[in-house]
């Protein structure tokens, strides 16, 4: 803690030592129409260096249109830009003296009715267009060679997380596009970790209406879309890096990101190969390439830098393909292609004490498995856009995937009157297959009457699933209440599943006020579950005995039908309700095990759907019905061992769900402060739970019931400040807090109760950024969970866990950058032989070298202290369990990267 407090002390220092240093003064006044006489909010005032157009300080005029920047230094020659679109730009050269408010008084812009001159770079830095917000992004300087993710730092309003995640306004956004097409899927660290930050020209922040362009849906619950608008130089160019790194236990990394742009066409090559626990691709997205790099790095939940979180030790190999072209301006296509390997290497142990019969029972495990899949991964795009009215969009996926998975586990119990029930330990190796296709259709059609419109979507899921299981097993038992056994079984499984579904959705205005919303909506959805269980024959070596009551052959399809018609008020410009009710039919046919009688299920469902849309907020409810699982029906009674035993029940009903949903979501874009609500509760009636029969000796039988009174909630707020209106400092603020509750009933031996959970987060963060010289942030979380019970005389639970901590970024000298991260997890709870605490610092240190900085040779350190830890803790029915997990250990590495840019005229 001494190093963040002497790191704390020298920041403040030095921010004081700068302030002091300058002569300062601000600039006020009213910015309105010229015809009017009207205030105009939102109109951009920007300070700029008069040489260069570098932004200096900005902000947004309020609702009377009034705006206000303070801290102006008067020591260099500065110019003030006002803007607003379909208005002439206000340019006015200033003479700043100290202490003396430069006041303006009122500005009137003339409203733009000709070609307006451009006057090259005097561009406003922040324009706001509608719903469309652009950054300009000459007015924002980087230093040579910076990526995007370090241009986005520096906007206002945005926000680059510890993970790589973006915040606009407080919102995540849900894709980064770079001139309109997607780059590698939707995850944005792609772009922003490996593309250059000169390549943009502008930056552009809007709502993704893809899927509402009706805009139906609250802007409480809309996400944002970041598009990057490339400058004309690179219309034709060849961008990419590559890099390799070798260290400490083995540890490697090799990869490389090569984009050739041609006009409209994008062709893009990526790969990588590493054990660092870098996340490779997934089905739809790719995870950050960056790691602990330039652009300043810290530790993450995928592993940025190296280290899961939640343990393990990975090594990707991966390689992807992604192909953008557009055919005009009406029509977008896309293909992305990706081949990942995985290997995963997982050693656990796990502590479980559980108060039954009297007794306390103690048991213990250890885990060991290996696992390796190969991926196939093909998605692609078409969007086509003839005109205002019309738009169809397409996307298919494919995907196949292949597993080969070894395990080893050992395990043993005790109660407090036996020091010894039981010993086990087993094998289990599983080979298996998986093809996935899937495509989503979109057709929306707007017509002539305004607020009249017509959609039409379509979704097809088609998944094949095929395992071969080879396991042993081997029980030792030292109690007469358990028998000892040995297995040695093979199983073959196959599961295949299929859904369809149709949506028609037909929006009628009756007047301006009442609007009429009618959706239709049907779907068939059928999964196969097979699988044959066989024991090995002693005397013919073979597995040919069959194990009926462990072996599936269960069928279930689903054909649901609804309408629901809603009606939309809107009371006022900015208030609208909508009260609707949804009809639907549901008809299900269960099918089970060799001979055992089938079950159809047919219900028919009235539920009342309501919402209230009001600026920045939304009120909605709604209902559903939730199926049971089709195992948990079948009336088979199955013993995988002398520990376990389960039976069916087929008179099992579907749970009936509740929700409410409250959101509140405000931005002030001149203090630059964002605030958001979000709350949630969810009743259940029916609820399917698992009655459990514990003996002493730790043996279970379990059975399936239902029961009422089962609810969930949560609730949290969250709160940012920043600080971006100077180009040289730049500090941000964080606040996060939720709380999560649950009543779940439960079953235990005689005891029929409840499970009350309680779970408190809190998260504080502030950064701090300086000239891209210094960067620091410091970030505190306090997590409780709490289980206590109902009903039942059950102890009460609760686990306290503290994280804190740093990450420092200082690029000097010149050409060197020394990155560090420091985190310290904190929790007493955990069960003795597990470590309550852990100290982890990381350390880089980079040397840039070569023309504009293109070769770089980063040494880094992971983990010096060598205790990065993976353990966790929760309770359930009455036991408390304590994991952990092996983890990416301290490592050096040395890394190579070098930069590649072709520019063509």
């Amino acid at each position: 803690m001494k190093h963040l407090k002497f790191i704390a002390l020298l920041l403040f220092v030095f921010a004081t030592s700068i302030t002091s240093a300058q002569n300062k003064t601000s600039v006020k006044g009213i910015i309105a129409d010229f015809d009017s006489k009207a205030p105009l909010e939102f109109a951009t005032v920007a300070i700029v260096n008069a040489k260069d157009t570098s932004l200096i300080s900005y902000t947004l005029t309020d609702k009377n249109g009034v705006f206000k920047l303070a801290g102006i230094a008067i020591d260099k020659p500065t110019k003030m830009i006002v803007s607003y679109v379909g208005y002439t730009t206000y340019r006015q050269l200033l003479n700043l003296k100290k202490d003396v408010v430069e006041d303006f008084k009122t500005i009137y812009l003339q409203g733009n009715h000709l070609e307006e001159v451009v006057i090259k770079g005097e561009r406003s830095p922040v324009v706001i267009k509608k719903d469309t917000i652009e950054f300009n992004t000459e007015a924002f300087k980087t230093r040579p060679n910076a990526v995007v993710e370090e241009l986005l730092k520096k906007l206002p309003g945005v926000q680059v997380n510890v993970d790589g995640s973006i915040l606009v306004n407080g919102k995540s956004i849900s894709k980064l596009l770079i001139d309109g097409k997607e780059f590698f899927g939707t995850d944005p660290k792609v772009a922003t970790k490996n593309l250059d930050a000169d390549m943009v020209d502008k930056i552009q922040v809007y709502d993704d209406r893809e899927n509402d362009p009706d805009h139906l849906v609250s802007e409480t619950q809309v996400s944002k879309i970041i598009n990057l608008k490339l400058k004309s130089k690179i219309k034709k160019s060849t961008l990419g890096k590559i890099y390799g790194g070798a260290g400490s236990r083995e540890r490697y990394e090799v990869g490389g990101i090569l984009s050739n742009f041609r006009d409209t066409l994008q062709v893009s090559l990526i790969g990588l190969a590493n054990n660092l626990n870098k996340t490779g691709f997934s089905q739809n997205e790719l995870y950050s390439m960056g790691g602990f790099d330039r652009s300043g790095g810290q530790q993450a939940w995928d592993g940025t830098f190296g280290g899961r979180g939640w343990g393990g030790i990975e090594s990707v190999s991966s390689a992807g393909l992604n192909i953008n072209n557009n055919y005009g301006t009406k029509l977008k296509l896309n293909l992305t292609y990706f081949l990942t390997h995985t290997g995963n290497l997982n050693i656990g142990n796990s502590l479980q004490e559980q108060a039954v019969a009297n007794t306390i029972l103690t048991s213990a495990s250890s885990n060991n498995s290996n696992n390796r899949n190969n991926k196939h991964a093909i998605g692609g795009l078409i969007e086509w856009v003839p005109d205002t009215m019309r738009r169809l969009r397409y996307e298919p996926k494919l995907n196949l995937r292949y597993d080969n998975n070894a395990n080893e586990t050992l395990g043993s119990s005790a109660n407090t009157q036996n020091p010894k029930l039981t010993e086990s330990n087993g094998t289990n190796s599983n080979r298996g297959s998986n093809s996935g296709f899937s495509h989503n259709f979109n057709f929306y059609k707007r017509l002539k009457k305004k607020g009249e419109s017509f959609t039409i979507n379509h979704s097809l899921q088609l998944n094949d699933n095929e395992g071969f299981n080879f396991s042993r097993y081997n029980l030792i038992s030292y109690t007469a209440d358990i028998k000892s056994e040995m297995q040695n079984r093979f199983r073959d499984s196959w599961n295949k599943s299929s859904s369809g579904d149709l949506s028609l959705t037909y929006n009628y205005p009756f007047t301006k006020k009442l609007f009429a919303e009618f959706n239709t909506y049907t779907k068939y959805s059928s999964n196969k579950d097979q699988a044959g269980t066989f024991e090995n024959n002693p005397l013919t070596g073979n597995y040919d005995i069959l194990l009926i009551n462990l072996s599936n052959d269960l069928q279930r399809n689903v054909f649901t039908q609804n309408f629901r018609p809603q009606l939309l008020y809107k009371i006022n410009k900015n208030y609208s309700v909508r009260l609707g009710v949804k009809a639907e039919y549901q008809y299900v046919k269960n099918k089970f095990n060799y001979g055992y009688a089938d079950i159809d299920q047919d219900f028919y469902n009235f539920f009342p759907t309501f919402r209230l849309d009001g600026p920045s907020m939304s009120l909605s409810y709604d209902e559903r019905l939730d199926l049971p699982n089709i195992s948990q029906m079948q009336p088979i009674v199955r013993t995988y061992n002398s520990l376990y035993t389960s039976v069916g029940n087929p008179d099992l009903k579907p749970s009936h769900v509740r929700n409410i949903n409250l959101n509140i979501y405000k931005y002030s874009y001149a203090k630059q402060i964002n605030f958001n609500v979000y709350s949630g509760l969810n009743f259940s009636d029916n609820v399917v739970i698992q009655r459990s029969l514990v003996n002493s000796a730790g043996a279970t039988n379990a059975s399936f019931v239902i029961r009422n009174g089962n609810f969930n909630g949560y609730a949290g707020i969250g709160f940012g400040k920043q600080f971006k209106k100077s180009q040289n400092w730049q500090v941000g603020f964080n606040h996060n807090m939720s709380i999560n509750m649950g009543h779940r009933p439960f079953i235990l031996n005689e005891n029929d109760g409840f499970a009350n959970t309680f779970n408190l987060y809190t998260y504080e963060n502030i950064n701090f950024n300086y000239k891209e010289l210094l960067s620091l942030s410091m970030r505190y979380s306090f997590n409780r969970e709490s289980t206590n019970y109902k009903n039942v005389d059950f102890n009460t639970v609760n686990t306290y866990t503290h994280t804190l901590g740093s990450d420092l970024s200082l690029r000097w000298p010149k050409r060197i950058i020394l990155d560090a991260n420091y985190s310290y997890n904190y929790n007493p709870q955990v069960s003795e032989g597990f470590p309550k605490s852990a100290h982890q610092l990381n350390l880089a240190l980079t040397f840039q070298m070569l023309k504009k900085d293109r070769g770089q040779l980063k040494l880094s350190v992971y983990d010096i202290f060598d205790q990065n830890i993976s353990v966790s803790r929760y309770a359930y029915n009455n036991a408390v369990i304590t994991s952990d997990r092996n983890i990416l250990r301290r490592y050096f590495l040395a890394t190579y990267q070098y930069k590649i840019n072709v520019f063509k005229k």
